[in-house]
């Protein structure tokens, strides 16, 4: 005797296990979750409402190269004990001649760094977001521009089109049982 037909209520009568059907759709969606938890949950600084501003007297500021060749761009103030450095990526757009031609050592600086950062494990260094000269009315770095340009990286689209992928495998594998199992009855 043959069975009835299923009645379709309008949703999907697909049970969503971890099956051999959808296990690379799961393995991409929790490798997704995985690096998503790690993209936002090792960053410090999301915006600049998470930034310390501090103003103080420029002593000395440093423009080279590291031993590995990295270009190693620092600032000391006069009322703070660390370093101040500029982070990688943006030592390469840094304007250091303007820099030279306007600020001298006694000028006042208004500093914007992550107070969430050790500079202790850091060698004595803490990253600024944001580095301008008030009296000057002269902005070297903005930490949006900053920001922008350190949280578009390729981990974020990595993360996101695992996402996508997982997800769209799951519709495509749900589709194609519910092909199956209409075609059977």
């Amino acid at each position: 005797m043959a069975r009835p037909p299923r009645k379709k209520i309008g949703i999907l009568n697909t049970p969503l296990t971890i099956s051999r059907q959808f296990l690379p759709a799961t393995i991409l969606v929790v490798a997704g979750l995985i690096l998503l938890g790690l993209d936002y949950g090792t960053k410090g600084v999301q915006s600049p409402k998470d930034l310390t501003p501090k103003e103080g007297t420029l002593s000395n500021y440093s423009f080279k190269k590291s031993t590995e060749g990295d270009l190693d761009y620092g600032f000391w103030l006069q009322e703070l004990t660390e370093r101040f450095v500029l982070p990688k990526n943006e030592a390469a757009l840094f304007d250091t001649a303007a820099f030279k031609a306007q600020v001298k050592p006694g000028d006042r600086l208004r500093v914007e760094y992550n107070k969430r950062e050790d500079p202790v494990k850091n060698e004595g260094n803490r990253r600024i977001y944001s580095l301008s000269a008030p009296k000057l009315n002269k902005t070297f770095l903005t930490a949006e521009d900053a920001l922008r340009r350190d949280t578009g990286g390729w981990l974020t689209w990595l993360t996101y089109a695992l996402l996508a992928a997982g997800v769209g495998l799951f519709i495509w594998q749900i589709y194609k049982q519910n092909l199956r199992s209409s075609s059977t009855y």
